[in-house]
C-alpha cells in the first residue's frame, strides 16, 4: 500500500514574508516540471502573427490547411503555433535554407515548451506568473500551502511519476479541496506545482 504523505498550513494575513515570493519560489525552483500549456489560450504574438502572413503570401494553399481554419477561428498562441509547425512539416523542403524561416525553426515551441515556469491551476486557466504573486501579496486573508508526496517506487508503480498525472488528478479533487478547507468554489483559487524529486515526487 502506497504512503501518502501530506503537510498543510497556511500565511496568515499579517505575514511579514512575501506570499508571491513563495509562489515564484514553488513555480520556478530546480527540478521544477514546466507542464503548463495555458499559455497557448493567449493571443498569438505578434511574430507568429507576421510569420503567419508570410506564410499565406508564400504558400497560398496552405489556407486549405485544418490548422489554419483552427487559426483563423482562435488565433491563440497554441493554434498559431500548431499551424506554423504544419506547414514547417510540408514544405520543409521549399523553406530549407531561407533565413525567414530558419530563425523560427531554430526556437519554435513544442507542445511541453510553453511557459517560463511549472505553475498550473484548472484546464483552460491561463498562468500569468507575475499575475499570482501580485494577487497573492494583496491577499488579506489566509492562504492555505499544501505539499503532497509519494515514494518514488509508489509513484513508479502508480504511474504518479509525471507533473502530466498529478495534474490531471489534482484537476478531478478541486470540489473536494474547497469542501474540506471549507472554502466556497467560486472564491477558491489554486496553484500548484510538480516537483521531479528523486525519492519523493511531489506537488
Amino acid at each position: 500500500m502506497a504512503r501518502l504523505v501530506t503537510k498543510f498550513k497556511y500565511l496568515k494575513p499579517n505575514r511579514k514574508v512575501s506570499a508571491g515570493g513563495y509562489a515564484k519560489y514553488i513555480a520556478t525552483r530546480e527540478r521544477v516540471e514546466k507542464i503548463d500549456s495555458s499559455q497557448k489560450f493567449a493571443s498569438a504574438t505578434e511574430k507568429q502573427k507576421h510569420l503567419i502572413e508570410k506564410i499565406i503570401k508564400d504558400f497560398p494553399d496552405s489556407k486549405d490547411m485544418f490548422e489554419y481554419a483552427d487559426y483563423i477561428e482562435k488565433q491563440n498562441q497554441g493554434s498559431a503555433s500548431d499551424f506554423i509547425s504544419r506547414v514547417m512539416e510540408d514544405y520543409a523542403y521549399e523553406i530549407s535554407g531561407r533565413k525567414a524561416y530558419a530563425d523560427y525553426i531554430a526556437t519554435r515551441p513544442r507542445a511541453g515548451r510553453f511557459g517560463s515556469h511549472g505553475l498550473f491551476t484548472d484546464d483552460g486557466v491561463q498562468v500569468q506568473l507575475s499575475k499570482v504573486t501580485e494577487e497573492l501579496d494583496r491577499h488579506k486573508g489566509n492562504i492555505w500551502t499544501a505539499i503532497i508526496s509519494i515514494r518514488r517506487e509508489d509513484a513508479e508503480r502508480l504511474g504518479f511519476n509525471t507533473g502530466a498525472r498529478w495534474r490531471d488528478m489534482l484537476r478531478t479533487q478541486t470540489e473536494a479541496l474547497a469542501k474540506n478547507l471549507k472554502i466556497p468554489m467560486e472564491n477558491l483559487r489554486w496553484y500548484a506545482a510538480f516537483h521531479n524529486e528523486s525519492h519523493h515526487p511531489h506537488v
